[in-house]
């Protein structure tokens, strides 16, 4: 093990997050999540790419395979780039995809295989959906409440 140096990265700071609502996608009720590097959440024209992104990439039928056809989207305006992250349940798994776009385009593209899953803010909204998923979905499986799920909004719970 290498003794310890600083690394080469900026001290962590909380980041903006919200939620950006609830739209239908490809069939699917999909909650947008917002992230900011700066001081405002992702504006329409991020959040319409990142819809547009998730309706190629959103499997078929919505309510097959233990799929309950809702879905979360993190939509990140990093320092160094628009992230996107589509995230659905399968019963008890979660598969993602990530995306991402030059700064200052909304040109989405698949983020290959052996590229980063999620950075430290994305993680913690996703582990709000995670929380979200279990007490409103997992917890509950003769009556599972999705629209109590779909309505659980990041940030209400300390995500930062």
């Amino acid at each position: 093990m290498r003794p310890s140096a600083a690394l080469p990265i900026a001290a962590y700071r909380p980041r903006r997050t919200g939620a950006l609502g609830v739209r239908e996608i490809a069939g699917w009720q999909v909650k947008l999540i917002g992230i900011t590097a700066g001081q405002d959440l992702p504006g329409a024209a991020e959040c319409e790419a990142a819809v547009g992104y998730a309706a190629r990439r959103l499997p078929q039928p919505p309510d097959a395979d233990g799929r309950s056809g809702v879905a979360f989207l993190v939509v990140h305006h990093g320092l160094d780039a628009l992230w996107v992250i589509v995230g659905w349940w399968q019963l008890d798994l979660l598969f993602h995809e990530v995306a991402r776009a030059e700064l200052g385009t909304t040109r989405l593209g698949p983020v290959p295989p052996d590229g980063p899953s999620a950075c430290v803010w994305e993680l913690a909204a996703i582990d709000h959906e995670r929380r979200a998923w279990i007490s409103n979905v997992l917890e509950r499986p003769a009556d599972p409440d999705l629209a109590g799920y779909l309505a659980a909004a990041p940030g209400s719970d300390g995500t930062r």
